[in-house]
């Protein structure tokens, strides 16, 4: 099989190489490969003793090389990278996250410092966020500091459709939209600076064919709405977000879909750790807001994220309606699921979380364990 893979990955190659001489064009990573190779020559003399590099946990190894080859040429010069290893979001691009992870042995001794205060999300999301990210042991270490105040149950988690419907999320986000809008109207006076200010929120989502606005977001008297997708929202902060569809399924959260074999064999190989780059990407996405994230779920399938969620942040992760009403018969085990009614293969009633098999909680068993403070 493996065999068969590269041979079509070679053929490929080679007509899409065909393709470029032939319209007497370079792609981008060839550009780069001709510079290393004019470096490496002598064509090239670079005059720089200081490379910098910003977002370096996005590098790939043919731009490494070409630092390297540009480094190397100089002995004095120096390499300054900056970058967060926990917001390594585009291995599909080629970035390659032990190039930034294991820095030292690709580009020798170095010294390391941790910036740990961040200025966007208030320190409750911060230290969720954080400890969420670091289940991962492949992730490199640190606290996170917040210059905002930690803003008690500001992790919103809202089950969409029941027994009867499926999740519409269009129409939840829409309905949370408006309860948001309203709201913050009731306390403008303890918000808003001057006329006409709004407070910006912005609905996020995994994969584009959820996108509740058909690329036209709607317009309200207190809130400035954007919605995109969790990869274009990197960089960008807001008071609120909305994160649509986190539950568990192919497009859910984390994504299960596949690679394709063919690509991966022109990418980074994945990361030993399940869902590595799926779980810095939810880490991104929950990182946006400042004053509060509303998380909508599948009301029988909540993504697994949501669960440990819980388990670091106990109480403060609020589970409520779209009206926001809370959530009536909340399951006391793993807190994501209803206690509901049930019957037993004969026949007889019991009373049972909605989450089974992933959670076996009935009414006459004990709870397994309860949730896990903060941190």
């Amino acid at each position: 099989m493996e065999e068969k893979l590269s041979g079509r990955s070679w053929a490929i190659s080679q007509d899409y190489s065909r393709r470029l001489d032939e319209a007497k064009e370079i792609d981008f990573d060839s550009m780069i490969a001709d510079a290393i190779k004019m470096i490496e020559t002598g064509q090239y003399q670079s005059p720089y003793s200081l490379i910098l590099v910003d977002e370096f946990q996005d590098i790939s190894e043919p731009r490494a090389n070409l630092i390297k080859a540009l480094r190397q040429q100089r002995p004095s010069c120096k390499v300054f990278a900056v970058g967060d290893d926990w917001q390594s979001i585009y291995r599909f691009a080629g970035s390659d996250i032990s190039l930034f992870t294991q820095f030292h042995d690709h580009f020798g001794e170095c010294w390391t410092g941790r910036l740990e205060q961040t200025y966007r999300c208030n320190q409750l999301i911060a230290e969720t966020a954080a400890s969420f990210v670091q289940r991962n042991p492949a992730q490199l270490k640190k606290s996170v500091r917040s210059s905002r105040a930690a803003i008690p149950r500001s992790i919103r988690v809202i089950p969409v459709g029941d027994n009867d419907t499926k999740p519409d999320y269009t129409q939840a986000c829409y309905a949370v939209l408006e309860r948001l809008d309203t709201a913050l109207g009731n306390i403008a006076e303890q918000w808003r600076t001057e006329p006409g200010t709004k407070l910006k929120v912005l609905a996020l989502w995994r994969y584009n064919r959820l996108d509740p606005f058909a690329g036209k977001p709607p317009n309200f008297e207190n809130i400035e709405v954007a919605g995109m997708s969790f990869h274009r929202a990197k960089g960008l902060e807001a008071d609120y977000t909305v994160l649509l569809d986190v539950s568990e399924g192919d497009y859910g959260v984390p994504s299960q879909i596949e690679d394709d074999e063919l690509l991966n064999l022109v990418i980074p190989r994945p990361e030993a750790f399940d869902y590595a780059e799926e779980r810095r990407l939810f880490y991104v996405a929950l990182t946006r807001a400042s004053r509060g994230v509303y998380l909508l779920t599948h009301h029988r399938q909540s993504s697994r994220y949501i669960r440990e969620l819980c388990q670091i942040a106990g109480d403060d992760v609020l589970f409520e309606t779209i009206d926001g009403s809370p959530v009536e018969n909340q399951c006391p085990d793993c807190k994501v699921g209803q206690v509901v009614q049930k019957r037993t293969r004969t026949g007889s009633s019991f009373r049972g979380c909605n989450q089974f098999p992933t959670c076996r909680y009935t009414e006459n068993s004990r709870p397994r364990g309860k949730a896990k403070p903060r941190g």
